[in-house]
């Protein structure tokens, strides 16, 4: 087949400009994390205003011993880490389950084209991630990753570090989706705000004209942008470079035992009993949890619990469904290093008081028309420090409420600002790819070319919608 050598457009050329500049300067997810966590103990110690009076010996004992100290290993991280393991382990084992990949063979079957294939892929992930974040983080991966292995066993070509950028952008729609921190917490009686803005139900926040159009405009801008940054030219693709089906058989088909078990042991290994009965006991306590608290019972452990289930009711064995953990298992090194990391980070700017100087900073050059996008872009800002939407919203949430009350502001609109900024430069920080880079072989600087155009097109059509609506 010769390749098209149709002339690149120009969204195409600055899709492969910026994919070089981050080959060449954007570091790992993980030396990004160090490099962040230097930087924000500098800032704490010598701009923090919390800590602006004591000496320095006393300052860098509140901040680096009292804030980055006391969050670097606090329960709440360890949970929080422990819980993104499950969500790529789980995944990555029910992907690998043969009527998945029957499934994900289906879906394969749809693009005709390298940027068909792109566009799905982004698809499902918005999908995804607007149902709920931790699926976001990997569905697209997992379809992205048996695209490419399809496709590189037919020899098709396909650009497969921008469809892994394409299955990243579930992560910018998550916050408006079903799962979102903020709107799901002030929804909540007895919520710490609720003396501020009182319970605010979800159809004012994530059920609101507002948040279907912006969730709807973003999902439709993501599609069309991977489709166009796909290249025409088949010269200028990157195959798929993993091992395909035929060179790993044990991602379709696990053996039995090696006959060195006794029968009792091997035929419990190779039984559907034990995933039938474990199985049985999580759906059960899943559906119990729907079936008594709605949308509320959508969190981070009924998705992992019912992907458990799944997993291993699919895999049809112990044997099979241990293998296959086990493989996936190994994508989650960054995820157990760099955690810890982040909410130390976090620690730093509560204890120092940067996060509010930063809020405060936003909210005094506003008035009641700006005052959404400030929001957005201070959300963003705090963001790449602390990549976490819950764990921000505790901290930056009561400034930017505050502040709306006293400009007599629907504080519905600037939750939602909020949590439209903290998605948005999720484009930029690297953190949240970590089980998507595990999934699919892939780096860091493979993709956040590709998401930083999307991060730069998404935010003007955000912004027009806090404006008109």
């Amino acid at each position: 087949m010769s390749a098209d050598t149709r002339p690149k457009s120009a969204i195409n050329r600055l899709g492969q400009v910026m994919s070089r500049l981050a080959g060449r300067f954007v570091p790992s997810p993980f030396v990004l994390a160090v490099l962040l966590t230097l930087l924000v103990l500098a800032l704490a110690v010598t701009t923090g205003q919390a800590v602006a009076q004591l000496p320095m010996a006393e300052r860098l004992n509140k901040v680096l011993i009292g804030g980055w100290g006391g969050a670097l290993f606090g329960a709440g991280g360890l949970q929080f880490a422990f819980q993104m393991v499950l969500v790529l382990v789980t995944g990555y084992a029910f992907a690998l389950s043969p009527p998945i990949q029957r499934l994900i063979d289906k879906l394969a079957a749809i693009p005709r084209s390298a940027a068909q294939a792109s566009a799905v892929v982004a698809l499902v992930s918005c999908v995804s991630g607007y149902i709920h974040w931790g699926l976001g983080a990997v569905a697209g991966a997992l379809l992205a990753r048996e695209i490419g292995r399809s496709w590189a066993e037919r020899g098709k070509a396909l650009h497969y570090p921008l469809m892994g950028a394409a299955a990243y952008s579930g992560l910018l729609v998550w916050h408006g989706g079903l799962s979102g921190s903020a709107p799901l917490k002030v929804a909540e009686s007895g919520h710490f705000l609720e003396k501020t803005v009182g319970v605010i139900p979800v159809d004012q926040t994530l059920f609101s004209g507002l948040n279907l159009v912006v969730t709807v405009s973003l999902i439709i801008t993501t599609v069309l942008v991977y489709y166009l940054l796909t290249p025409r030219n088949e010269a200028d693709c990157v195959p798929f470079s993993g091992p395909t089906r035929s060179a790993s058989p044990k991602l379709v088909k696990v053996a039995k035992g090696d006959g060195t078990q006794h029968p009792i042991i091997a035929a419990l290994e190779d039984s559907l009993v034990i995933p039938a009965l474990l199985g049985g006991l999580c759906l059960a306590y899943v559906g119990h949890a729907f079936v008594t608290q709605g949308f509320k019972a959508l969190n981070l452990n009924t998705v992992n619990l019912f992907f458990l289930a799944a997993g291993l009711l699919l895999h049809g064995s112990p044997r099979s469904y241990g293998r296959a953990a086990a493989d996936g298992a190994k994508g989650a090194v960054g995820i157990v290093l760099q955690f810890p990391l982040y909410f130390g980070i976090l620690g730093m700017l509560k204890a120092s008081g940067l996060i509010v100087q930063l809020s405060d900073f936003f909210v005094s050059i506003s008035n009641a028309t700006t005052f959404p996008i400030f929001a957005y872009l201070s959300a963003g800002l705090v963001n790449l420090f602390v990549p976490s939407g819950g764990g921000q919203w505790a901290v930056q949430g009561p400034v930017l409420m505050n502040a709306a009350k006293e400009l007599g502001l629907d504080p519905s609109k600037a939750i939602m600002a909020l949590a439209y900024g903290d998605a948005w430069t999720n484009m930029l920080q690297p953190f949240w790819a970590l089980p998507l880079l595990g999934i699919m072989g892939l780096k860091a600087r493979d993709i956040i070319g590709y998401t930083t155009i999307l991060f730069g097109i998404a935010a003007p059509v955000t912004i027009f919608w806090l404006l008109v609506l």
